[in-house]
């Protein structure tokens, strides 16, 4: 069963610029590495699967959920790492997973697993975590729900090398126990890790 398909997928910025007839799917239960160099397009690509951009061609769909016109479902299925990570200065973590936990119905014990996992103090303020700290939170609030459909935009941004490789683990952890998994990355390594097929993409 197709869970993620990419249809000869355009949005065009103009000077080159953008994605161009784009075509992918990701199977039920499989890891699917998406792989290029910054810039590339990953993450125009991943906007439009996570419904925040309309395509200017082609369609891109979830569990067969139109991206764009079913938006508000998608959201509440996929659990979403951006790659750029933008929290609330305001809140402390804690505040953010409570208000986090709430909204995706999750149960304790799985963001208490992500918190010991990743080494995270949740207690501080947002406003002074390092980037490493606000990767690890976005991490916990994509995984805590449990969500049957994973999509990670540069997951391991910011992380040090022995909390990429305990990402990998959990990713390969989720694999076994029927995950369908988007990974975005620009590093080789990681897809070899963990990926059963990949996608490359370069300069649209």
């Amino acid at each position: 069963m197709l869970m993620i398909e990419v249809k000869n997928l355009t949005k065009d910025f103009g000077y080159n610029r953008g994605v161009f007839d784009i075509s992918f799917e990701v199977k039920e239960g499989e890891v699917f590495g998406f792989l290029g160099p910054n810039g590339a397009g990953k993450t125009t690509t991943i906007r439009m699967l996570m419904g925040f951009s309309q395509p200017d061609k082609g369609t891109v769909s979830i569990n067969s959920n139109d991206c764009w016109k079913d938006y508000s479902s998608i959201l509440g299925e996929v659990g979403y790492i951006p790659g750029e990570v933008a929290l609330p200065d305001g809140l402390s973590g804690l505040e953010f997973i409570d208000m986090m936990k709430k909204m995706r119905h999750a149960e304790e014990s799985r963001v208490t697993y992500l918190l010991d996992l990743f080494e995270l103090n949740p207690n501080q303020s947002m406003k002074k975590m390092s980037i490493g700290d606000k990767r690890k939170l976005a991490i916990v609030s994509a995984f805590m729900s449990d969500p049957k459909i994973l999509i990670l935009d540069e997951p391991t941004s910011g992380l040090d090398p022995i909390m990429q490789n305990k990402f990998i683990e959990l990713i390969k952890t989720e694999k076994k126990r029927g995950k369908t998994i988007l990974l975005s990355t620009h590093i080789f390594e990681e897809v070899d890790a963990c990926c059963d097929r990949l996608s490359i993409i370069k300069e649209g």
